[in-house]
């Protein structure tokens, strides 16, 4: 059985909506073609959202408005068919239309998307989202997982902590999602705005997490938060989500980038008797979004508050004095008003490049050190 076989196999028959979609040969296989049979891969997929992550659905749809396969078919893979609103060109507008559409639930649709990843009959749209369910199933296989509440306070996973790779493919497949892709409107009053598509992408990713990990064994061995499918209220976690998403995907983290030219500009502010062999410049890193780095300065003077947040400027702060506990010289960063630059004499430098930048680096969200020639490299 294939790893993305073997995700629908474990989630059969633990729910109304999640069930097996092909049929046992021999031990421990399965040929599951009812899914496909019933659902056509040149039928664009978009992905709906769910209030609990693992309650998404995925919808196949004909923009040609050719007919969908008969109701026995459906039936055989148990997908359920349904109106569906998406957003079509209206002469030189655009209007909302009602199609008919077939979905089934994450873990059903997940081999299918899959497959059609590289299927030339698959649309575009649908291929896409395999490409997205393929790097959903290797980030819950690489343990990138965290546990948190959704707004309403139910248990969720979620996909996380990202690396910057991890992000830079996120973006590249919502990049090529072609508007069949996420042609749902948003539900808000006003003017008809589509979903963005990587938000929808990562919407997807943190629903195929909360998916996943929900076996049937799974609420018998630890219980049922964070186990079971049915939601589970967990009114008093509040505190705990905060804790494990602080440091981990929210907040910033802060690194030091070694400046080792720029002897002159930093000598005034060194002890006497002591040059200073360079400096450490203060980058603030966002855990939400990797790929988000500026320096220290450039966010006290309000640069990037729209995308650090409001908090960014009290969390970088703290990280440097948590830092210091680790490596005493950086307390002279939280002396100053605004903790960018310190100057280092030759001892510190060394120390820095040696066991210091080791203990550092072994800290969540704290300081690790890199190399530049000047301020702005």
């Amino acid at each position: 059985m294939s790893s993305t076989a073997a995700v629908a196999d474990r989630e059969g028959g633990t729910s109304r909506t999640v069930t097996r979609t092909g049929t046992r040969t021999g031990a421990g296989t399965e040929a599951g073609s009812g899914t496909e049979a019933a659902v056509p891969v040149r039928l664009a997929a978009v992905y709906l959202p769910a209030s609990l992550p693992r309650e998404g659905r995925i919808a196949f749809w004909d923009p040609d408005g050719a007919p969908l396969p008969g109701q026995g078919d459906t039936a055989e893979a148990r997908c359920d068919t349904t109106e569906l609103t998406v957003v079509r060109p209206h002469g030189t507008a655009v209007r909302r239309r009602q199609v008919p559409a077939l979905t089934l639930p994450l873990a059903q649709a997940l081999p299918l998307l899959v497959r059609a990843r590289r299927d030339p009959a698959a649309h575009p749209a649908t291929a896409c989202w395999g490409a997205a369910a393929l790097h959903a199933l290797r980030l819950v296989a690489r343990g990138r997982l965290l546990p948190g509440l959704t707004p309403s306070g139910h248990d969720a996973w979620r996909a996380g902590p990202l690396e910057p790779d991890d992000i830079a493919h996120l973006r590249a497949v919502a990049a090529a999602l072609p508007p069949e892709g996420h042609a749902v409107p948003l539900p808000d009053p006003g003017p008809l705005r589509l979903p963005e598509p990587e938000g929808l992408v990562r919407s997807f990713l943190d629903a195929v997490a909360d998916t996943l990990p929900r076996t049937p064994a799974a609420p018998h061995t630890c219980g049922s938060p964070f186990a079971a499918r049915a939601p589970q209220a967990l009114p008093h976690a509040q505190e705990w989500a905060a804790e494990v998403a602080a440091g981990m995907d929210a907040g910033v983290r802060v690194s030091l980038r070694l400046d080792l030219s720029a002897h002159d500009l930093f000598d005034a502010g060194a002890a006497e008797g002591a040059r200073a062999a360079g400096a450490a410049i203060v980058q603030v890193h966002s855990l939400a979004d990797p790929t988000l780095v500026t320096d220290a300065a450039a966010l006290w003077e309000g640069e990037a508050d729209a995308a650090f947040g409001p908090r960014a400027h009290v969390d970088a702060a703290l990280a440097v004095r948590r830092a210091a506990r680790v490596w005493p010289p950086l307390d002279r960063l939280a002396e100053q008003e605004v903790p960018d630059v310190l100057p280092l004499s030759e001892e510190e430098l060394g120390e820095l490049l040696g066991m210091a930048a080791a203990r550092l680096a072994a800290m969540p969200g704290s300081p690790c050190t890199g190399r530049g020639t000047s301020p702005g490299t």
